[in-house]
């Protein structure tokens, strides 16, 4: 990863937080995407602190025009863009959808609109490089399991991510440019937290961002041109 360009939404906290940190140790150039400046100025300081390159990009990803902004900025920055990893996401249940209805066009903006157009808008650098790498940090709930049954409009935002990430894996077939998906399960981050939910005091069955960062590492590191398509992750005890 040393001297790669690396676009991280999400990066202000949890496992995005963690990624611009590990990412950042291996000589990743980090661009820090995040609605807020404090947060992200606190994790570019973490980074150059430890001898790491960061810059950090204000962005509400729902908005063309601040996303349109932010590629540009980047690009002016650093040049090129070597990797893009869609990590902001939003969390919902019906709990949270009955009391509010909103919240359904919310997730689909964050979860699925607003990386495609992301994507959309790097697919002609990546061409034009013949290189590159797409991530996505989906979900189980991008997955076929039962215990998607209550909470369908995240798992239907995730689905639609999965579709459109095997979409570009079938445009870049045959040539340097990859395309990675990962499934994690229920992640000790803030997201419930933050959306209004209570996952209760025990942890055990939930990952630590650090051990899903790991793993995000690890398919980023596959040597030339073998691509980790996807990658499921989740504790044994995480539908208990």
């Amino acid at each position: 990863m040393k001297d790669k360009v690396v676009i991280i939404t999400g990066a202000s906290q949890g496992l995005g937080q963690e990624l611009s940190l590990q990412l950042a140790k291996l000589g990743a150039k980090v661009a820090l995407v995040s609605r807020t400046q404090k947060l992200l100025q606190d994790v570019k300081d973490r980074i150059i602190n430890g001898g790491g390159e960061a810059e950090y990009f204000v962005c509400d990803i729902t908005d063309i025009t601040q996303v349109d902004k932010m590629l540009a900025d980047i690009i002016k920055k650093y040049g090129h863009i070597d990797v893009i990893i869609n990590n902001a996401g939003l969390w919902s249940n019906d709990f949270l959808e009955a009391n509010h209805p909103e919240r359904i066009t919310q997730v689909f903006s964050v979860n699925s609109i607003a990386p495609i157009y992301l994507c959309q808008k790097i697919i002609p650098l990546f061409n034009a490089q013949k290189t590159g790498h797409f991530v996505f940090i989906n979900s189980v709930a991008g997955l076929d399991h039962p215990e998607n049954k209550d909470w369908g409009t995240y798992t239907a935002s995730k689905w639609a991510l999965s579709g459109y990430a095997k979409s570009l894996e079938a445009k870049f077939t045959n040539t340097e440019i990859k395309v990675t998906s990962i499934f994690p399960g229920p992640i000790d981050s803030n997201m419930p937290v933050n959306a209004g939910d209570d996952w209760g005091a025990d942890k055990s069955w939930l990952m630590s961002v650090s051990e899903v960062a790991n793993a995000v590492v690890y398919a980023l590191s596959a040597p030339g041109k073998i691509q980790i398509g996807s990658l499921e992750l989740k504790k044994t005890n995480w539908n208990q």
